[in-house]
């Protein structure tokens, strides 16, 4: 009878400490037209390391369904509605979370779900070894010729929104089809994943790119237009995403891109991105009101893409000392994030997080972690509409929730000063 007095009462607290949670939550919303909004969680629930093994450390284990959709449902219960994924993602999770979503429906008939899903992606010609058949640009083919060995490098991609717009149309929708059946065709919001480029080793190969408006009008197409509620861009440059916008805003009939996600962290890539094609923006950019106006910014967080904070004892050199050991072995991932994240920039941040969390702490009598404040300095800033996590756990889902809260108490002079050293004009 204790046992079960006990139990009864664990369930109960975790009950009410997810209802807590969830009236945190905070929500967009997102018009088609006048008559057609939807409210979207301002927190995206990433899936791209989700069930990946060995993620936060040797060992972890590859999450089971049973584990997978656990950790969904959590997210759900916290108030989270929107659901990132993409066919590429490791372990074939964007076929689980349709198989969760639809275990979901059951479960709670009256709760809207929203899922982005992501085309557009390059071919991996290190997967591939051999070009697709169709058109690609003279300049990739040109420095794939001129390449010592036979076989393509990793970060080699040929772009899939090259060439004319039938081309792009019968990429993407092959792409997407993959996507659909995984989704049980209910598809949100679907992005573009990459721009029109190419890349040799993770270097991009410099040419013209396809005009925004033939990627535009290629999605148009009702072959493409009639599978997802609207479209949007991830890793695009600002000056396409502007010009997307105006295209949209001047000519009727065409896509109007409702979402970009760039990559956007107190930790920022060096020259080197943390994928091929990766596009960032930076503090400045995102404290600007008017940035990127038009569309709904939703940057992806690299906590959970990369181990800094989800390792045991979380430490800079820990975390960098693991990744220059993943580096050594040839990891294809960390051979690029190794060098776009361990500067000596980042290495200030990071201990500058630290000890204002610390101070924060103390002077406001609360307990936030360092991974809830640098949620929080992404959220905080007045051009995040919404921000796309990583968390793999229901701990790290509770505490990036929490940090929606903290990130209200943040001040311009507080963000300044995590990212530059100094409030400025100081």
């Amino acid at each position: 009878m204790k046992t079960k007095v006990k139990l009864l009462s664990l369930i109960t607290t975790a009950i009410i400490s997810s209802a807590n949670y969830a009236s945190d939550m905070e929500y967009v919303e997102i018009c088609k037209t006048q008559n057609d909004c939807k409210e979207f969680s301002r927190l995206v629930m990433g899936t791209d390391h989700l069930i990946q093994a060995d993620w936060v450390y040797p060992g972890w284990p590859e999450y089971p369904d049973a584990m997978a959709f656990s950790v969904l449902d959590h997210a759900a219960d916290l108030g989270i509605n929107f659901f990132d994924t993409s066919p590429i993602y490791v372990g074939g999770v964007e076929y689980r979370l349709g198989q969760w979503k639809e275990i979901r429906k059951l479960s709670h008939p009256d709760q809207i779900m929203h899922i982005l899903s992501k085309g557009g992606f390059p071919f991996d010609l290190y997967y591939y070894q051999s070009l697709p058949s169709g058109e690609h640009s003279n300049a990739l083919v040109e420095e794939l010729e001129q390449l010592d060995s036979d076989t393509f490098p990793a970060g080699t991609y040929a772009s899939r929104l090259y060439g004319s717009k039938e081309l792009i149309v019968e990429r993407v929708v092959e792409e997407m089809g993959h996507t659909l059946n995984n989704l049980n065709n209910d598809v949100t919001i679907y992005l573009m994943h990459r721009d029109d480029n190419d890349a040799v080793g993770f270097n991009a190969v410099q040419r013209n790119q396809t005009s925004v408006s033939t990627i535009m009008e290629s999605l148009t197409e009702p072959v493409i237009a009639d599978n997802a509620w609207m479209f949007g861009w991830s890793n695009w440059e600002t000056a396409r995403v502007d010009e997307s916008v105006e295209i949209a805003q001047k000519e009727s009939g065409i896509i109007s891109p409702i979402v970009n996600s760039p990559y956007f962290s107190l930790f920022e890539m060096s020259e080197r991105s943390i994928h091929a094609l990766g596009v960032q923006v930076t503090h400045e950019e995102m404290m600007d009101p008017n940035f990127q106006k038009g569309i709904k910014i939703m940057p992806y967080s690299p906590l959970g893409g990369f181990s800094i904070l989800d390792k045991p004892a979380p430490q800079w050199e820990n975390a960098k000392k693991d990744a220059k050991q993943k580096y050594d072995e040839g990891d294809a991932y960390w051979r690029n994030v190794y060098h776009s994240i361990f500067t000596k920039e980042n290495e200030a941040r990071w201990h500058r997080v630290v000890a204002f969390t610390k101070s924060f702490n103390s002077k406001n009598n609360t307990n936030y972690t360092v991974d809830q404040m640098i949620n929080a300095y992404a959220l905080a800033h007045p051009r995040t509409d919404m921000l796309a996590i990583g968390a793999i756990t229901k701990e790290q889902l509770n505490r990036t929730v929490g940090s929606l809260k903290l990130s209200k108490m943040l001040t311009t002079k507080d963000l300044d000063f995590l990212y530059y050293g100094q409030a400025i004009g100081e």
